[in-house]
């Protein structure tokens, strides 16, 4: 996924690069860029919903190269969104940078929700330490998981009250829906989540797509565990909506890990139905 995010904007720059543009226009899609990805915008940007994600909610720097989740709850369902989303991001990511507490402070008082789409990164990541340890690998990354999420409510919780006072957030995390090893990747070497990838780093099992859905079902399995726990997450099940477990129908697929735009205009109808009774956004 990291080969087509950079590819791909490195063919935006020389687009850029050889047009009649101005530097504002350059400035204003830079700022863009910090805004949308990284949570730096140019003052407050009042929001009551804010988002952070990975490449479901943003494959490549605000570029509709498919439209994902993020765009999809913006033209469709009329959300209005402060937030970081930007493909290849980590849970991990997002604790160690404090991403939590840059959105809350776009978002200002009146805030109520943040949207999460994180952890499959997390999973996926560094496929070769799965040889051999397959189960134990798995175990110590939801591990891992749990315990970041944890401190991402907990912290940002904690952050919102201290400085604009009120209630908790709600903070609204989806699982993802099972990928399709055995999809081609959308450019050659782009391959995460492809049974190329398992094959390139050495990582042999009978059957992909039954690891990959394993690897969701833990994950999705995990999610439900820790809204036992806290109180202020809600999590929504987007399995099987293209097409069921081991996995996805390639028919809605844009590559092995990611849904095309029908599949995620599948997903988002999903996800819209399941956090309006939060949001009161989208119907």
């Amino acid at each position: 996924m990291k080969k087509l995010k950079y590819t791909l904007l490195l063919g935006m720059s020389a687009f850029l690069i050889h047009c009649d543009t101005k530097k504002d226009y350059l400035d204003s899609v830079g700022s863009n860029i910090l805004c949308t990805s990284f949570a730096f915008c140019k003052g407050e940007a009042p929001a009551k919903t804010g988002i952070i994600g990975d490449s479901w909610t943003d494959i490549l720097l605000g570029f509709p190269f498919v439209e994902t989740l993020r765009p999809q709850l913006e033209n469709r369902f009329q959300y209005k969104f402060v937030g970081a989303t930007l493909g290849g991001r980590t849970l991990q990511h997002v604790v160690s940078q404090g991403l939590q507490f840059q959105v809350i402070d776009q978002g200002g008082a009146d805030m109520k929700v943040i949207i999460l789409s994180l952890g499959g990164n997390d999973i996926q990541a560094n496929l070769s330490e799965y040889i051999g340890k397959i189960d134990s690998v798995q175990a110590q990354r939801l591990a891992t998981l749990k315990a970041n999420l944890k401190h991402l409510i907990v912290t940002g919780n904690a952050y919102k009250i201290a400085r604009f006072g009120g209630a908790p957030l709600k903070w609204i995390i989806h699982g993802y829906d099972y990928p399709n090893p055995y999809m081609s990747a959308v450019i050659p070497g782009s391959d995460e989540g492809c049974k190329s990838k398992f094959d390139k780093v050495g990582l042999i099992v009978p059957d992909a797509a039954v690891f990959t859905a394993a690897q969701v079902d833990g994950y999705n399995n995990l999610l439900a565990e820790i809204t036992r726990e806290e109180p202020s997450l809600i999590y929504v099940d987007l399995r099987s909506t293209l097409g069921g477990r081991p996995n996805s129908r390639a028919e809605f697929m844009l590559d092995c890990i990611h849904a095309n735009n029908i599949g995620f205009t599948m997903l988002a109808d999903k996800l819209a139905r399941a956090i309006y009774p939060i949001t009161n956004v989208g119907f």
